[in-house]
C-alpha cells in the first residue's frame, strides 16, 4: 500500500474567517528552505516527531521537496523492483545511509528491505502507470493523524511535493500529515494503520471513539461519491449536486477536516452545477472559492490555481458552458421545428 493518499454560503463560515486573515501568496521556496518552521524532535515511545518552530497560518508553507528516488512502470512482473534497485545504488553513500534510515513497516525478515522502506514512506503521484511511487527523505519523518493539520500535494509540472498547514498551528505543536483514507470511520482507519504500518492510531480523533464523528466521516465519503457521479451525468441532478457540495462543505466544517484539496474539488464540482443551471455569477462564485482554496494547498503556479483563476475570470471557457450552450440551442431548434410542424398541421387538416 502506498502510504498518503494524494480530493459558499453559510457551508465555507468557519473555514473562509481562516482563509480571510491568512497570507494568500505563499512564501517561495527559498524562504521555507531558509526559516524551516519546524524541527524534528525525539520523543519517548514514538522515535522522532514534526513539531512547529513558529506560528504557522492557514496556507503557510512547511515544505517542497523532491523524491530521493521515484520509480514508474507499466510493465508486468517485478520489473520495478529492478529500476528501483538501479536507482538506489546512483545515489550518493549519504543518501543511501539517509533512506537505509527510514522506517520500514513491511519487515517479513530481521533486517530491512529497501522495498519495505518504499512502501511504507512513499507516495503515488497519479501517474497513468501501474505502478508509481516517490520516496522522500523528509516527507517521510512527518507522523500521521486522522485530524491532520498539514496538508500534502503533488505538483506534476515542478516535480515537487508540498505540505501546507491546513489550518492555523501554533509553535510547539507537532505537525501531521495522513496516511490512509480518512473519510472512513474510527474502527477501519485503525485497522488500516495497524495492517499496514504497525501502530494502533491514538490521534485526537481516535482517542475517543465517537458514532458522531464516524457519521459525519462516512457521509462525506458518501457525498464526494454521489457528487462525483453528479458530474458525470450533465444532464441531470444539477440542482441536488450543488446541494450536496454545499453539505459536504458543512460536514468537513463539523469534522474538522480542512485539507483544502478536498474544498477545491467541491467547489470546482459547484461552480460545473450552477453552470449547467445557467447561473453565471454563482458559478464564479463558487470558482473564487475553489481558486482561493487551491492557491493555499497548491501556490499560485499550480495548473489547478491557474484553471481556475480563468474560470473565475470567464466562466466561458468551462467545456460546461460550451456543452450549455449546444443543449439550448438544440432545444430552441427542437421548439422552432415542433411550431413549424404544429402550424402545417393547424393549416392541413384543421
Amino acid at each position: 500500500m502506498l502510504r498518503r493518499p494524494l480530493l459558499p454560503c453559510k457551508a465555507w463560515s468557519s473555514h473562509f474567517r481562516c482563509l480571510k486573515n491568512s497570507r494568500l501568496a505563499p512564501r517561495l521556496v527559498s524562504e521555507v528552505a531558509r526559516e524551516r518552521p519546524f524541527e524534528f524532535v525525539k520523543e519517548e515511545g514514538r522515535g522522532l516527531s514534526a513539531r512547529a518552530k513558529r506560528d504557522l497560518s492557514l496556507g503557510d508553507v512547511v515544505l517542497i521537496e523532491q523524491p530521493v528516488l521515484a520509480v514508474e512502470n507499466n510493465g508486468k512482473g517485478d520489473e520495478w523492483k529492478e529500476d528501483l534497485h538501479s536507482r538506489y545504488e546512483a545515489l550518493s553513500e549519504e543518501r543511501q545511509s539517509q533512506v537505509w534510515n527510514l522506517h520500514d513497516a513491511c519487515l517479513q525478515k530481521p533486517e530491512k528491505s529497501l522495498e519495505g522502506i518504499l512502501f511504507t514512506n512513499c507516495i503515488g503521484r497519479n501517474l497513468p502507470v501501474r505502478f508509481d511511487a516517490a520516496l522522500f527523505l523528509e516527507l517521510s519523518r512527518f507522523n500521521h493523524s486522522c485530524s491532520p493539520n498539514l496538508e500534502q500535494t503533488w505538483n506534476a509540472d515542478t516535480g515537487e511535493v508540498r505540505l501546507v498547514a491546513a489550518e492555523p498551528v501554533k509553535a510547539g505543536e507537532e505537525l501531521c500529515t495522513h496516511y490512509v483514507e480518512l473519510r472512513l470511520d474510527r474502527a477501519e482507519r485503525r485497522q488500516r494503520l495497524h495492517e499496514n504500518y504497525g501502530f494502533w492510531c491514538e490521534c485526537p480523533a481516535c482517542a475517543q471513539p465517537s458514532e458522531e464523528s464516524d457519521k459525519r466521516r462516512t457521509e462525506i465519503k458518501r457525498l464526494a461519491e454521489s457528487i462525483e457521479k453528479d458530474r458525470q451525468d450533465r444532464l441531470k441532478n444539477m440542482e441536488r449536486g450543488e446541494r450536496s457540495v454545499k453539505r459536504v462543505l458543512k460536514l468537513l466544517d463539523k469534522e474538522g477536516l480542512h485539507l483544502l484539496s478536498w474544498r477545491k474539488t467541491h467547489c470546482l464540482a459547484g461552480m460545473e452545477f450552477a453552470l449547467r443551471q445557467g447561473d453565471l455569477a454563482k458559478s464564479i462564485q463558487w470558482a473564487r472559492k475553489g481558486h482561493q482554496y487551491a492557491r493555499l494547498a497548491h501556490g499560485p503556479d499550480h495548473r489547478d490555481t491557474k484553471m481556475l483563476l480563468q474560470l473565475m475570470e470567464d466562466p466561458s471557457s468551462h467545456p460546461d458552458f460550451q456543452f450549455r450552450t449546444d443543449e439550448m440551442k438544440d432545444w430552441t431548434a427542437y421548439v422552432v421545428v415542433m411550431s413549424i410542424a404544429f402550424v402545417v398541421f393547424t393549416v392541413l387538416y384543421i
